[in-house]
């Protein structure tokens, strides 16, 4: 992300990967002996070098490939890089001027954010930027003060270890000023909570007490109490635009038809104007969301989202149930936001 926007920083953790319980671990040792040449390995992998940190587990790109140097002056090279790059993110953790990024693609457990937290503390008042991917009542680009020392920032997707380089640059980059506009506004470096006026935004529930029955079209059956269900390969739903935006943010709380084994996934597509703006494949249950680009909705009133759902089933057939419906997914609430 940061060479993407043209910047190039020195940092201990910029390209390397540590299980967060071994980062935590070096924190509290001040990453002690993490330079000792007898913990500095150098292992060669796909044409090039990788440096392993025995002491904490730390594995990095030494941008070197295998015939550029002899490994070594490149093992006595690392040796110095690695105390100067710990020894300044301890600086700069002694002495907080900048926000800490962290994001992970695993699952965040809540104490292990806390044990962060406190690691972190024990330098200085630093600010800490939790980055997620967008979810529902979240929009990518969005950033939320949880507290004084920290704040929660959402993007299109998070990338993936098999290709980092495939992030979205637009939703970081949104997020990425929101979160410094606030840091901005912080007082004696505590972060204040804000007013935000609500996003805009068209809300539907599905089944009998619910609101969305004008706007479905071909595809549905009958609401129920609490749901109603997509049934066939492709549903139509004719939603409000809720106002000019760059793009739109598509919230939907769902729950597919399965019946293992004959039928244990389902998918679900999402065409707006004849173009495929996420597949589901598979579908989870509960709260999913995606983006829809915003020049598809431009100038419109309303917007036609095509459901396609090819895995539409009767639970008569797949289950043995007295249901003849071709059901896919049952649909309790739909948001179109303004992102």
């Amino acid at each position: 992300m940061q060479r993407r926007a043209g910047e190039e920083p020195l940092g201990l953790l910029r390209f390397a990967g540590v299980p967060l319980r071994n980062l935590l671990r070096g924190l509290k040792a001040g990453f002690a002996n993490i330079a000792d040449p007898n913990h500095i390995r150098l292992s060669p992998e796909n044409g090039e070098y990788m440096v392993k940190l025995t002491k904490y587990d730390f594995t990095y790109h030494a941008h070197v490939k295998l015939n550029e140097m002899a490994p070594e002056a490149l093992h006595r090279q690392q040796c110095r890089t690695v105390g100067f790059l710990a020894q300044k993110l301890l600086d700069d953790l002694r002495h907080p001027v900048k926000i800490l990024v962290f994001r992970q693609n695993e699952p965040l457990l809540a104490g292990d954010l806390i044990d962060l937290r406190i690691a972190l503390s024990g330098y200085g008042p630093s600010l800490l930027l939790l980055v997620q991917a967008a979810c529902t009542g979240h929009p990518p680009g969005t950033v939320e003060v949880a507290d004084d020392r920290m704040m929660v920032g959402y993007v299109r997707r998070l990338a993936e270890r098999e290709a980092v380089p495939d992030l979205d640059f637009d939703s970081w980059m949104r997020m990425l000023r929101r979160a410094h506009a606030l840091w901005s506004h912080a007082r004696d470096g505590r972060l204040v909570r804000q007013a935000v006026e609500p996003a805009r935004r068209t809300a539907l529930t599905f089944g009998t007490e619910g609101n969305a029955g004008a706007s479905l079209g071909y595809g549905w059956s009958g609401p129920e109490a609490g749901h109603q269900w997509a049934v066939d390969e492709r549903s139509l739903i004719t939603v409000e635009v809720p106002g000019p935006a760059e793009e739109y943010w598509l919230e939907m709380d769902v729950l597919p038809f399965v019946r293992p084994p004959l039928l244990p996934r389902q998918r679900l597509d999402v065409v707006v104007g004849g173009t495929l703006v996420r597949s589901f494949a598979p579908l989870p249950r509960g709260e999913v969301g995606c983006v829809l680009p915003g020049h598809l909705l431009a100038d419109r009133p309303t917007v036609d989202i095509v459901l396609h759902h090819p895995h539409a089933a009767s639970p008569m057939l797949v289950a043995g149930e007295a249901d003849d419906r071709r059901l896919a997914v049952s649909f309790r609430r739909l948001a179109l936001v303004c992102a």
